[in-house]
């Protein structure tokens, strides 16, 4: 079988390519960028293709690619909004799990996505107009309001942790030019470590096949970055509300779904909900749950069971090694406890631990060398 996997020079790609092959279908990459010297995966079927950037012709550039390589399975990594509003066309020529272009607005926009939780017991932050947030920080000296797009930009980018109630219009209105849109909710409290993400897969008919959640130990950059640190877990009580939720959108395909502990109460409280695949893809796969392989046998019409217990590992960790060290060197620049506290409890809860493999492999090469040579400019 023939799968197109976009984003295929970034790690999601990457891994999503390995994960298909070494389930024994012949996979072609294709990305906004290409690697110098035509450096690809090993498991790649053929030279990566080179797609425009969305806001340009990357939907037509796709269906042209689409109809050449006529893929039996398609996993939309990069430019998944665009593959939402041409699903029909798509599904014509290849087999995808695509959501309604209805219920991907409703996750993709942060403030209708926090209306909808609370008609199925999903708690979630308050949420405020400007004037509200200056209030409640004039109210309340010492709290906070956090300022994000309301569309998913990834990897924490656009989001501000306010105290200030001078400057809350000037930062709404920064984020709200910069990225189509502003939200503001209530900053809820407690360490990284309160953080939980879980990964979810719905097939054509809108049941979950797959699920796997894991507990953040570590971000960059710090507060509002991506998951260089993380652990497994089965803490299945997460998915109270959330599957509800998905299944009465009727999704298809993958989801991300961001909770906080509220160290207040202890309530899990929703953050985000990002209609994709999440960039740490590769953390279930290596635990055992091969999220791409469940996607492409679904996309194929095969009906799967019910995920109803977890089917991975938990205890095991997960590190980026390079965003994990300058991580840790923020943190051991922070006031406060001495150094070697710090560092042990580092190693006692993040790098001793027993660990997945990483992203980056020397039995597949080229992708490392490729990174680099952009990273220098080389391409």
């Amino acid at each position: 079988m023939k799968a197109l996997v976009t984003n295929c020079t970034r790690n999601s790609g990457l891994t999503i390519m390995r994960a298909l092959a070494q389930s024994g279908w012949h996979v072609h990459g294709a990305d906004t960028r290409l690697f110098s010297l035509g450096l690809r995966s090993r498991y790649a079927a053929a030279s990566y293709e080179l797609l425009p950037p969305e806001r340009d012709a990357f939907l037509p550039a796709l269906l042209t690619l689409i109809e050449r390589l006529r893929p039996d399975v398609l996993i939309p990594v990069r430019g998944t909004e665009q593959a939402v509003y041409a699903r029909d066309a798509l599904l014509a020529y290849t087999g995808c799990l695509l959501a309604s272009p209805e219920s991907y607005q409703i996750l993709n926009d942060k403030l209708r996505l926090l209306e909808h939780c609370g008609a199925y017991g999903i708690a979630a932050p308050d949420v405020f107009e400007p004037a509200q947030a200056r209030r409640r920080l004039q109210a309340a000296p010492g709290s906070r309001v956090v300022i994000k797009p309301r569309r998913d930009v990834g990897g924490g980018r656009g989001v501000r942790i306010i105290a200030d109630p001078a400057v809350v219009d000037a930062t709404y209105n920064e984020v709200a030019a910069a990225h189509g849109g502003a939200l503001i909710s209530d900053f809820i409290p407690g360490p990284v470590d309160n953080l939980r993400a879980v990964q979810l897969l719905f097939d054509a008919d809108s049941r979950p096949i797959a699920f796997f959640v894991m507990r953040k130990l570590r971000i960059w950059p710090p507060r509002v970055g991506v998951t260089v640190a993380a652990v497994s877990t089965h803490e299945t009580e997460l998915l109270d509300g959330l599957i509800p939720l998905l299944q009465a959108l009727k999704w298809q395909g993958p989801v991300d779904a961001e909770f906080k502990i509220d160290s207040r109460d202890g309530k899990a409280r929703i953050l985000e909900i990002n209609p994709r695949f999440s960039g740490a893809v590769h953390f279930p796969i290596a635990c055992g749950l091969n999220l791409p392989g469940l996607y492409g046998r679904a996309a194929l019409g095969e009906r799967l069971e019910l995920a109803r217990l977890p089917a991975y590992r938990a205890g095991l960790h997960y590190l980026e090694a390079r965003r994990w060290l300058l991580a840790l060197g923020a943190e051991l620049r922070e006031p406060g406890e001495r150094r070697w506290v710090r560092l042990r409890r580092a190693w006692r809860t993040e790098l001793g631990r027993p660990r997945v493999p990483s992203v980056n492999r020397l039995i597949d090469p080229a992708p490392m060398l490729g990174r680099l040579l952009l990273r220098a400019g080389a391409d």
